[in-house]
């Protein structure tokens, strides 16, 4: 028969298991607690309510704290996320051990608080825009590079079905070289819009009319879908509007790659996202009239050319047209929110969805189609920082020479 154990034995194994257990679950949490990012939110109207929300169901962050002028606000959202509250985000930012930041004020503020939350050694995800000059989105993407920290901003676009589906034609080469852009977007927008956020009004505080608060987002996705703007001329007006700045826009672009595009947006008309994209090999279509801003569109269909247009051209005996095989494309499924892919980059490398680098570069379009249409200027790319400070300093103290203000 087998020798007991002595009850001696029996204790010291139980309580070195029991310790084991503690000490190897000890360790497992605290590893878990390392890949949870601890976010403070500035800005909690809005897109910075979303963000809220979008930390507190992510299983790799945790909202530590928020900040705004809002005082009941900041600290009902804090208490139902067990976060604390400021209503200075330089204070929460100095007094607590954060990992990242979401800044979601209005546009005036993206640049200094963001190169304050930069300079803390923070990750910092922007709303859009970057900033209201390229030369203040410079200083925020350099400050990010100097410290190896990931800037993230707020041009959601990117991640629709839709949108996502036309990225992957173009980069599949499917239409062959790009050369022609039709793009419009279209919708209206009321004077109780801009009443009920007044800042949105001037360019002070919003840097811009449509092409900063709503088509910046097109703006982006032209951007990144068709590479480096190199030329531009534009027209823009305020057709029907109290507020200041710009609510209609005609814009023509030359890209580095050769393709020309004809950019069309207003806040004065009915919904319509409309785009028409042609290359040597084929065309496609993308049209939504129920809404201006759409995930997956009413309609989306490419055609291919039975020949390379440029072989048609130059070899056709006869003035019949190139024959199109037409088809609808479906929307592009799956993909990460910004806001995750922020938090991925961070916790496993690599860049987020929008990165800060490519946002400079649609707020540079932006500002250079704004210095185009004000001055009356073919203007070339990469722009005139100081010349654009110089407008912009100008429009905000009431002085450029801009359009005619509608009449009562």
């Amino acid at each position: 028969m087998p020798r007991p154990v002595p009850d001696g034995i029996w204790m010291w194994t139980s309580v070195n298991f029991i310790r084991g257990f503690f000490f190897f679950a000890a360790a497992f949490f605290k590893l878990h607690a390392m890949n949870r990012l601890r976010f403070g939110v500035i800005g909690l109207k809005g897109m910075g309510g979303g963000h809220v929300r979008g930390i507190a169901s992510s299983d790799r962050a945790e909202l530590a704290a928020v900040a705004d002028i809002d005082l009941e606000l900041a600290r009902q959202t804090a208490d139902e996320h067990g976060a604390n509250a400021y209503t200075d985000y330089r204070e929460m930012i100095g007094s607590e051990d954060l990992d990242a930041v979401v800044v979601a004020t209005p546009h005036h503020l993206h640049w200094p608080m963001g190169l304050h939350s930069i300079e803390a050694g923070l990750h910092t995800f922007i709303e859009k825009p970057i900033a209201v000059a390229v030369s203040e989105a410079d200083r925020l993407v350099e400050a990010a590079q100097q410290r190896n920290l990931k800037l993230a901003v707020g041009h959601n676009y990117r991640t629709f079905p839709g949108n996502r589906a036309m990225k992957q034609l173009i980069e599949e080469g499917t239409l062959g070289e790009i050369y022609r852009v039709l793009w419009m977007w279209l919708d209206n927008r009321s004077e109780a819009y801009y009443q009920r956020d007044i800042w949105r009004c001037t360019w002070e505080h919003a840097g811009g009319g449509v092409l900063m608060n709503q088509a910046s987002h097109d703006i982006d996705l032209i951007c990144w879908m068709f590479g480096e703007p190199a030329e531009v001329s534009a027209m823009i007006a305020n057709w029907s509007h109290r507020a200041e700045i710009e609510d209609t826009v005609v814009a023509s672009v030359r890209f580095a790659s050769g393709a020309h595009a004809s950019l069309q947006f207003s806040t004065c008309d009915r919904s319509l996202n409309y785009r028409q994209v042609t290359g040597n090999s084929g065309i496609f279509e993308y049209r939504d009239e129920k809404d201006a801003n759409s995930h997956v569109p009413d309609g989306f269909r490419l055609g291919l050319y039975k020949t390379p247009m440029r072989e048609h051209i130059g070899g056709s005996e006869s003035f019949i047209q190139n024959p199109t095989a037409w088809e609808d494309v479906p929307p592009s499924e799956g993909g990460s929110t910004l806001l995750q892919s922020f938090i991925d980059a961070i916790l496993d490398g690599g860049e987020p969805i929008t990165d800060g680098v490519t946002a400079r570069r649609t707020l540079e379009l932006i500002n250079a189609i704004i210095f185009s249409g004000i001055r009356k200027e073919v203007v070339t790319l990469p722009l005139d920082r100081d010349r654009y400070d110089g407008l912009l300093a100008e429009l905000k103290a009431g002085t450029a020479e801009v359009f005619r203000q509608p009449r009562a």
